[in-house]
């Protein structure tokens, strides 16, 4: 099996990939077991590949000891499965990035119809990018960058262990690269898949920009220089790490919602399917009754939003005689937009949000596209 392309967004809360184009996302959610309990954990055998991604149990080898996982949702309901929101951890050295990176090409070798025999899979061109304060612990950049590429360079093993797609996968990546998250997203909003520019990058043309990168563990800021250009200097990047909105929301569930859920995830779960909705309501299965969860949940996410915005204007304050044009990009970007725009109003005005304050299509994949589209540069291949 040859895969040409494979960019990856390793997100603290959701990890995504584009492979040959192909788009799927899986809960960050990594719990590793004994080998007794992965012996015995599914009862029943699957046969819709489907039902792999929701029931993803691998194995692989690491520093010489086999290591057993439950992966995504199958790792969801585990005591430790959402362990990672509570610190910040090196992408470089944390073994959930490379489980999560494991258990996609291991999913996607089951989806595309390979045989168990059929094991030997082959990435031409691989690549990912690391968070601004990571690669603010280092003098060079480019000696994290080159840290985390190496670790997805050459040869890897993953076997699955879900009942009815037991197979054992060899993972061979010939080239591997690492960008910088957040100011990779640039090239999402210089250009389409095609590798054409897109018109609508002419309104940064003769303005600085600021991509606000929301995530759910961290926040980083990028200020691009006119023309969506490369920032000037590690000064142009920054990152907040003490606002966390998974902590935030985590504060919140268990303050007011502890009867209601059961963890964070499925609070920011709750959180994404309802944010559009009139009246955020929960719906009791057994009762039918529903409860309006919706004053305590925007009263939280307006107190998040003034603090972010506070900081971020006083990270990158707005020069007197110019005007910077935001960009809000990111995992959280879709939730928060309302209440951005809402205090973004208050503080400047109507027409300033709407002439500079920017939401994207597709925010929370830009990262991701950026990644895409510098990978179909470099490999010359372009969508037909």
């Amino acid at each position: 099996m040859d895969i040409k392309r494979q960019n990856v967004d390793f997100g603290n809360s959701i990890f995504q990939t584009l492979v040959d184009g192909y788009y799927f996302e899986i809960p960050t959610n990594v719990v590793e077991i004994t080998k007794d309990k992965a012996d015995g954990h599914y009862p029943s055998t699957f046969n819709d590949p489907q039902f792999l991604l929701q029931n993803m149990l691998i194995s692989t080898t690491i520093d010489g000891v086999e290591k057993y996982y439950l992966v995504g949702d199958s790792a969801e309901k585990q005591v430790l499965g959402n362990i990672h929101i509570n610190k910040l951890h090196d992408k470089t050295e944390s073994e959930i990035p490379y489980v999560m990176f494991l258990a996609s090409v291991a999913y996607y070798h089951v989806l595309k119809g390979f045989s168990k025999e059929d094991n030997q899979v082959n990435i031409n061109y691989f690549s990912t990018m690391l968070p601004i304060w990571l690669l603010k612990k280092t003098n060079k950049f480019s000696d994290m960058q080159n840290k985390m590429a190496s670790r997805f360079e050459g040869e890897h093993q993953v076997a699955i262990l879900t009942p009815g797609f037991e197979r054992v996968v060899t993972i061979q990546v010939e080239t591997s690269k690492c960008r910088i998250e957040s100011e990779v997203a640039r090239w999402a909003i210089k250009k389409d898949f095609d590798l054409q520019d897109r018109e609508e990058a002419n309104a940064f043309k003769n303005v600085e920009t600021l991509i606000v990168d929301l995530g759910g563990g961290t926040v980083d800021l990028a200020l691009l220089q006119a023309g969506l250009q490369a920032p000037k200097s590690r000064d142009s990047l920054n990152c907040f790490t003490d606002i966390s909105y998974l902590k935030h929301i985590e504060k919140l569930r268990s303050e007011k919602f502890l009867e209601s859920f059961d963890d964070v995830r499925s609070l920011e779960e709750f959180i994404i399917k309802t944010i559009e909705k009139t009246k955020m309501e929960q719906r009791d299965g057994n009762s039918g009754k529903t409860v309006d969860l919706t004053e305590p949940i925007h009263e939280s996410l307006r107190e998040y939003t003034q603090i972010l915005l506070t900081k971020i204007e006083n990270t990158f304050p707005s020069p007197k005689d110019k005007v910077y044009k935001y960009i809000y990009i990111g995992g959280i970007a879709g939730i928060l937009k309302r209440f951005l725009e809402e205090s973004i109003d208050i503080r400047y005005g109507v027409e300033i949000r709407e002439q500079n304050h920017l939401f994207l299509p597709d925010a929370r994949k830009l990262n991701l596209y950026g990644l895409e589209i510098l990978s179909r540069h470099e490999t010359n291949i372009v969508s037909a």
